[in-house]
């Protein structure tokens, strides 16, 4: 009977002095909530589960046929392609079925110039097309309503009179990056309110030191801010890519919370400088000041991508031209790591209530827009 009640208490004693999981933390810093989170998420890594459930293939199609393009996708499945000179604009049903095109070439209402820097929003049953410093309205059937001049371009729309805008003045001597408000609800009266959401210094560019001042961006190692909008909570997150921290914004500019993860960016040598810039030396070998130039330190945060429910996903540079998915619930608690099937990728996805929407290319070099239903985590994707 004593081995027995010997045996239970070194069981206890082993149990209790175990590795217990880390919880997030809510400490107070200049009056705004840190919600610091430890290096593993609470529930672990996650292998998604998935299925296609969906492909268009624009090369099918005499009407389209571009090899390259963006694209935006509504609640109800409607799919827009922008094709790369952005004045081919074609859309699709939920089904696949080609609708026509949505944009016309030219300079009066409703159309754009080639390379307007296009923006599609889907808004209240409406097509909202933005561009060459104009807002135009279209019907759900592609039929033209209205347009309106802004001043500037959204990146991101909220509504058909308040928008952000990235604003950048990038030179070697001073580089700033502004993510401005901008409210147009008083239009009428010709005035227009701007407001600094957030703003960085030194960023934008990697600077080449010689006389020649070049400069280099690209996305793993230039300093720049990140943002993303979540329609359905009205907030912003935004991040300065060079540290692991999220600041979630309401529309007055006032930092709710910051998101935090233990995290320490990626140091890089020689020869991973060389693979990270292989395009650029291959093409070129002028380009080889680059490398000097090179930070030895890679940025924290490649990309930021709101989910369903609130979450946000963050992707995390692990490596050199590798990142990971992190994923955190509306509180800013690290839930997952999100890990795809071998063969896909989630640097283009766009996540919806069913899983995600990216883009793959094709064996002959051309690229198709494609769908997959998450079928795990259903505390995200509802199916």
């Amino acid at each position: 009977m004593k081995k027995i009640t010997l045996l239970i208490s070194l069981l206890s004693l082993f149990v209790y002095c175990g590795p217990k999981q880390e919880k997030p933390e809510r400490i107070i810093e200049d009056g705004i909530v840190h919600i610091k989170n430890p290096e593993k998420p609470i529930k672990g890594t996650v292998l998604l589960d998935i299925e296609k459930t969906r492909e268009i293939n624009p090369y099918k199609l005499e009407e389209v046929g571009f090899r390259q393009f963006r694209f935006a996708r509504d609640a109800d499945g409607e799919v827009i392609l922008l094709g790369m000179n952005q004045t081919e604009v074609h859309r699709f049903a939920h089904n696949g079925d080609y609708l026509g095109s949505l944009v016309k070439k030219g300079q009066g209402p409703g159309e754009f110039p080639d390379f307007s820097g296009l923006q599609i929003y889907f808004m209240n049953s409406q097509i909202w097309v933005t561009g060459l410093h104009k807002l135009a309205q279209f019907h759900k059937n592609g039929q033209f309503i209205c347009e309106k001049k802004l001043g500037n371009n959204p990146e991101p729309l909220v509504d058909d009179s308040l928008f952000f805008v990235d604003q950048k003045r990038l030179s070697p001597e001073e580089s700033v990056q502004k993510i401005l408000l901008v409210d147009l609800s008083s239009a009428e009266t010709n005035k227009k309110k701007e407001t600094v959401f957030f703003q960085a210094d030194n960023v934008g560019m990697i600077w080449d030191s010689s006389k020649y001042r070049r400069g280099l961006m690209e996305g793993w190692a230039t300093p720049y801010i990140l943002m993303s909008y979540n329609k359905e909570n009205r907030k912003a997150y935004v991040a300065l890519n060079t540290e692991y921290k999220i600041h979630v914004k309401n529309h007055k500019a006032e930092t709710l919370y910051v998101i935090e993860k233990l995290h320490e960016n990626v140091k890089v040598d020689l020869d991973a400088k060389i693979e990270i810039l292989s395009n650029y030396l291959e093409r070129d070998e002028s380009n080889k000041w680059m490398l000097s130039a090179y930070p030895d330190t890679l940025v924290a945060i490649k990309d930021l991508k709101i989910l369903p429910g609130n979450h946000i996903a963050v992707y995390r540079i692990s490596g050199p031209k590798i990142f990971e998915v992190d994923i955190f619930d509306k509180e800013g608690k690290y839930l997952y790591m999100l890990k795809p099937p071998k063969g896909i990728t989630l640097e283009n996805a766009e996540f919806y209530n069913f899983g995600f929407a990216t883009t793959e290319m094709t064996e002959d070099g051309f690229q198709i827009y494609v769908e997959y239903k998450i079928k795990n985590l259903p505390d995200i994707f509802q199916n």
